[in-house]
């Protein structure tokens, strides 16, 4: 017999991202909504679980049912979008391994596929979820649909370039989902109704617009009976702290509304002291870690650099690619990607340059630091005191903007390449990344989200014992 089945995913706690503790609620919202709805056979929560349970379980699933007519997967957290994919990013995400870290859109079509269910629907509530799989490396987006399901539906709540709002109690964008649900009151509710009433419910924000895919007749349902959500719309709509038998206060004017959300924005902005307090408070409590581990001194010198721009910072590309990302209202770190065509080689004729392949371009990478804070670009460098050891360093970035602070951190290794000097890293750099609020204690946000140096250090000095050198 053919059952219905949903697939309710939350992320609140991160690793190397901002805590969510609005998935949480984003989740238990939802099931509420699809219980109401009498449709849903199964509905399972998956609330800071591993990736890898997560998928483990839903293989199980789709080989023990006999059928599927729908299956309902929802998601609430994190996200990322790559050059390859877009990412639902679980509590242990590192933008280095996403796809063992995060799950991919790609694997998550092929899990659903699994159950050749009827109906795949699919609820993403994520930054830069929305993503247009149209490129030269990827295949189609249209190609896969057609190959893998009957009927399908994506809804996203922002494209590719845009975040995700989260919220208190519950996600906006969550919200605005459910309440696009409760919309009808009598009849069947189409999932059509549901992104009609959604595009309607974020005309006003310009800085997320839901995405959608659809490859079906518009007739898939979500619910065949409004009434059914009666109960539940009663009480998901009911404004938290009211009753009914007070007076409903007048609705706010636009100016009111758009008061309250500048002075919520200015309450995250610190002086341009407090922002410098903070970038300096974070290196030095790094710094200041070099107490715990004072046997690095019997190997090692320590020595500070610090510079007041991004010219000596290396992989510059992936700080590029996350500062587009993150997008922003202020211009405090700016950059370009230049690309130059190469020039042939004196002597080399028009006739045989013509013959070569397509042109070849130099590319440089530029990132300027427009704010006036100092220090942005800090490192530790450990000099060996023996010829058997190479130099370490360690080196932050910190890119300021308005209301938050993007924290680049990467450990290598310099190998020895004279009696006397080191080559820099040669590689190219993984840096991992945070985001902050100015107001963070810079002690917490050290010890949680700065790859710590000793450790990276001692773990070098101990490979010396275990032969791994």
């Amino acid at each position: 017999m053919s059952q219905n089945i949903a697939i309710l995913i939350g992320n609140t706690k991160y690793d190397e991202l901002s805590t969510l503790d609005c998935c949480a609620n984003d989740v238990h919202q939802m099931r509420e909504l699809l219980l109401a709805t009498k449709k849903f056979s199964r509905i399972l929560d998956y609330v800071d679980k591993p990736v890898d349970l997560v998928k483990d379980e839903l293989r199980e699933l789709a080989e023990s049912g006999d059928g599927f007519e729908e299956v309902f997967l929802y998601f609430s957290g994190h996200g990322l979008s790559n050059s390859d994919d877009f990412f639902m990013c679980f509590s242990n995400f590192k933008e280095s391994s996403p796809n063992t870290t995060g799950l991919s859109r790609n694997d998550a079509f092929e899990l659903i596929r699994q159950f050749q269910a009827e109906l795949s629907v699919v609820v993403i509530d994520a930054c830069e979820a929305g993503r247009n799989l149209i490129k030269n490396h990827v295949t189609p987006l249209s190609y896969a649909l057609k190959n893998k399901f009957s009927n399908f539906v994506q809804i996203s709540s922002c494209t590719e370039i845009q975040f995700s709002l989260a919220g208190d109690r519950i996600s906006l964008f969550t919200d605005e989902f459910i309440k696009a649900c409760l919309n009808k009151e009598k009849g069947p509710v189409y999932y059509s109704d549901v992104e009609s009433a959604l595009r309607d419910a974020f005309l006003s924000h310009s800085s997320q617009t839901p995405h959608f895919i659809r490859q079906g007749t518009s007739q898939e349902k979500f619910c065949t009976d409004a009434t059914h959500l009666k109960g539940f719309r009663e009480a998901f709509l009911v404004v938290p702290g009211t009753d009914s038998n007070q007076a409903v206060a007048p609705p706010a004017t636009e100016f009111a509304l758009a008061k309250e959300a500048i002075e919520k924005m200015e309450s995250l902005i610190p002086t341009m002291a407090e922002a410098q307090e903070f970038i300096n408070g974070v290196f030095e409590y790094t710094l200041s870690a070099s107490g715990t581990t004072p046997e690095i001194n019997d190997f090692f010198d320590i020595r500070t650099v610090q510079y007041d721009d991004f010219e000596l910072v290396q992989n510059k590309r992936s700080v590029i690619d996350l500062l587009t990302r993150r997008g922003g209202s202020d211009s405090f770190v700016e950059s370009d990607v230049e690309k130059t065509k190469r020039r042939h080689p004196f002597g080399i004729s028009a006739a045989i340059a013509a013959l070569t392949s397509e042109d070849e371009y130099d590319t440089t990478y530029n990132i300027w630091n427009h704010s006036k804070l100092k220090s942005v670009h800090v490192g530790i460098y450990f000099e060996p005191k023996s010829m058997a050891l190479n130099r370490i360093f360690s080196e932050i970035v910190f890119l300021p903007r308005l209301t938050e602070c993007l924290i680049l951190t990467c450990n290598s290794y310099e190998k020895r390449s004279s009696w006397d000097s080191f080559n820099e890293f040669d590689g190219t750099k993984k840096w991992k990344w945070s985001h902050h609020s100015w107001f963070d204690d810079p002690s917490e946000v050290a010890e949680a989200y700065v790859s710590d140096p000793y450790n990276f250090t001692k773990r070098y000095v101990f490979s010396f014992s275990e032969g791994n050198t």
